[in-house]
């Protein structure tokens, strides 16, 4: 069982899209499937950015893992 996680409103000549409880992931567009559609491009776009944040800090942790292993006593 699922609850809805997605919000759409009218808003003044629009509608506004936006996931609960995430003040970062909404849209905004003058009919109810425009703001649907730009919502999904915005989680993709957050879902690219985190997926990009956590190769770098992978990457990180080997290069600290390999450092640990040159520094070994």
């Amino acid at each position: 069982m699922s609850t809805r996680q997605i919000e759409i409103k009218k808003d003044g000549e629009g509608y506004l899209a936006k996931v609960k409880g995430q003040d970062n992931l909404f849209a905004f567009a003058y009919s109810r499937q425009e703001a649907i559609s730009e919502l999904k491009n915005v989680v993709e776009m957050i879902i690219d950015f985190h997926l990009e944040q956590l190769n770098v800090e992978r990457l990180a942790k080997k290069e600290i893992e390999n450092l640990q292993s040159i520094h070994a006593v």
